[in-house]
C-alpha cells in the first residue's frame, strides 16, 4: 500500500469520526439544517472511502497482472481438477499453445500417462495438506508434439478457514540441464570406451611386439650358431627382415595418427596421377600372396588430383593389404579408377568375409578391428584411421559398401585439377591383370 493510500484512509476516518460529533452535536441543539449537513458529510465520506478502497483494489490487481505476465517463469493457477485457471504469456510459450488456450486444459494433458499417474498422486497430498509443496522434472509434450523438460513446482492457496482455493504453479524449462546431463554421460561413456579401447590396444601391441621380438629372437639365435647352410641363413634372415617391418609398421601407425589427430602432419600437395599410385600399388602388392589376383580397371579420362603421393600410396595400399588380409580364400582384388563428378573416385574391391551392417559406421575408428575373420588377422586397428584423416585431409570422402559373407568395396574420392589429364596408358574400362 501506498503512503498516500494511507493518508487518504486515514483522513477519511478522521472525517467520519468529525461528522458523526457534528451530528451528535446537533441533535443535542436541536438543529436540523445542521444534522443534515452533516448526514450528508458523512454520506460523502463513506463514499470516498469506497472509492478509495475499489482503487486500492485496482491497484492490487493492476499489480498482480504486472507481476503475473513479466514473469521470466510459467505461472498458473489451476483448481482441484488440475485444470488451468489462468496462466501468464511464459507458461503459453513453454507449452506451445496460445494463452487463451490455457484456461480449462488440464495440465495432465501435457505429459506422458506412466507420469500422469504419479503427478495425480503428489496433487492429492499437496491438496490434503500431507506437503505444503512440490516439485518434479519432467518431459513435458507441447502443442506441436515436441518435447520439452520442464521442472514445476506447486503450492495450495487456501481461505481463512483453511478451505483449498486453488494452487500456484510455477514452471521453468530445463531442458539445458538434461542435455548436459546426456552429455556429460555421452562423455563419460565414450571416456570408458576409449580406455576399454586402449587398454585392447596396449595389450594387442604388446602381443605383437612379443610375437615378432620373439621370432627375430629365435631366428637369429639358429643363425648365429653356424650350423646352417646358406640357403637356410638366407631364408631365416627374409623372415627375420619381414617381422622386423611389422614392428616398425606398428610404430610408423601409432606415430602418423597421432600426428594427423593433432594436426601436425603437413602433407607434400602436388599434381599427381591417381592411375600411376593404383599401378604401383597392384605391382607391389601382387606379389605378397600367390593365392589372390590382383588386378587393375584404371580409367583412361581420370585426370591428375593434387596430393600428397606418399601418404595417397600409403592410404591404397592399406586399402589392398586388408582386402588381402581379410580374403583368407584367396580369389580376385580388384583395384579401380574412375572419374565421377569433379572427383577421381579409387575403389578396392574383395570377394572376402565382409562386413556386417552394424560395424561399418566404427570401421574407420581408433583401435577398431572386425575380429571375426575365419583367419586370425594381424594389425592394430589404426590403419583406416589413418587413411581417413588422409583422405580428409585432401578435402576428399571414403567410405565402404559391404555386407557380412559378400566381401567389401572401399572408395575414397579426391576433388580433380580442372583441366588437367594424365597421359592415357591403357583404354578406359580395360581389365588387367598384374603380373
Amino acid at each position: 500500500m501506498r503512503w498516500r493510500d494511507g493518508l487518504a484512509i486515514a483522513f477519511t476516518a478522521g472525517a467520519v469520526a468529525g461528522s458523526a460529533a457534528v451530528v451528535a452535536s446537533a441533535l443535542n441543539e436541536n438543529n436540523n439544517t445542521l444534522v443534515i449537513l452533516a448526514a450528508v458529510a458523512g454520506l460523502l465520506t463513506v463514499a470516498g472511502q469506497t472509492f478509495i478502497r475499489r482503487e486500492m483494489v485496482l491497484r492490487q490487481a493492476e499489480s498482480r497482472k504486472y507481476w503475473f505476465s513479466s514473469s521470466p517463469r510459467g505461472i498458473a493457477e489451476v483448481d482441484a481438477e488440475l485444470q488451468f485457471m489462468e496462466g501468464n504469456s511464459r507458461l503459453a510459450s513453454l507449452l506451445g499453445i496460445a494463452e487463451t488456450e490455457l484456461p480449462g486444459t488440464r495440465l495432465t494433458a501435457f505429459f506422458e500417462e506412466h507420469e500422469v499417474v504419479e503427478i495425480i498422486f503428489e496433487f492429492k497430498r499437496l491438496l490434503d495438506g500431507t506437503v505444503g509443496t512440490i516439485e518434479a522434472d519432467d518431459l513435458a509434450i507441447r502443442g506441436d508434439r515436441t518435447r520439452i523438460w520442464l521442472h514445476w513446482r506447486a503450492t495450495a492457496v487456501r481461505r481463512r478457514n483453511g478451505s483449498f482455493e486453488h494452487f500456484v504453479m510455477t514452471f521453468e524449462d530445463s531442458s539445458q540441464k538434461h542435455l548436459a546431463e546426456a552429455a556429460a554421460h555421452a562423455n563419460l561413456a565414450e571416456l570408458e570406451k576409449l580406455d576399454h579401447m586402449k587398454t585392447e590396444f596396449t595389450s594387442m601391441v604388446s602381443h605383437e611386439f612379443r610375437t615378432a621380438l620373439t621370432g627375430i629372437q629365435g631366428m637369429s639365435e639358429l643363425i648365429n650358431t653356424g650350423q646352417m647352410t646358406a640357403a637356410d641363413v638366407r631364408e631365416y634372415s627374409g623372415y627375420i627382415f619381414q617381422e622386423a617391418e611389422r614392428v616398425n609398421r606398428l610404430i610408423t601407425d601409432m606415430l602418423d595418427l597421432d600426428r594427423l589427430e593433432a594436426g601436425k602432419m603437413e602433407l607434400q600437395i602436388a599434381p599427381m596421377d591417381l592411375n600411376a599410385v593404383v599401378e604401383g600399388v597392384a605391382v607391389r602388392s601382387s606379389v605378397v600372396s600367390s593365392k589372390h589376383a590382383i588386378k587393375t580397371d584404371l580409367g583412361a579420362d581420370v585426370p591428375m588430383v593434387l596430393g600428397d603421393a606418399d601418404r595417397l600410396v600409403q592410404v591404397v595400399t592399406n586399402l589392398v593389404s586388408n582386402a588381402i588380409k581379410y580374403s583368407p580364400a584367396g580369389g580376385e582384388v580388384l583395384l579401380s579408377t574412375r572419374f565421377v563428378n569433379g572427383a577421381v573416385d579409387v575403389s578396392i574391391r574383395d570377394h572376402g568375409v565382409g562386413i556386417p551392417a552394424d560395424f561399418v559406421d566404427r570401421l574407420f575408428g581408433r583401435f577398431e578391428r572386425y575380429e571375426k575373420s575365419p583367419s586370425k588377422v594381424i594389425g592394430t586397428g589404426l590403419g583406416l584411421a589413418i587413411a581417413r584423416q588422409i583422405i580428409e585431409m585432401h578435402n576428399g570422402k571414403i567410405w565402404v559398401e559391404s555386407a557380412e559373407g559378400n566381401g567389401a568395396v572401399f572408395h575414397f574420392t579426391i576433388p580433380a585439377v580442372a583441366g588437367a589429364a594424365p597421359d592415357a596408358k591403357q583404354p578406359a574400362g580395360q581389365l588387367r591383370a598384374v603380373a
